[in-house]
């Protein structure tokens, strides 16, 4: 019999994984503006908050293989 709380995970982690990206495309809009605007200091947070959410969905994803 299947764990329907696993099931229910595995659904979880791939949705949180996509919820990043469609967050990760906002940021890089926001840091290309930043950019525009001189806010150098600005654009280098948010290009690490980016890579923060890469290795977020990594993880995610990464998860969700181990539960499949």
């Amino acid at each position: 019999m299947i764990d329907k709380d696993i099931l229910k995970l595995v659904k979880l982690c791939e949705h949180w994984a996509n919820h990043n990206e469609s967050h990760k495309e906002n940021y890089e809009k926001w840091r290309d503006i930043a950019q525009e605007k001189g806010l150098e200091s600005v654009a280098n947070k948010l290009n690490q908050a980016i890579e923060m959410m890469d290795k977020s969905t990594q993880f995610l994803l990464s998860a969700k293989e181990e539960l499949s």
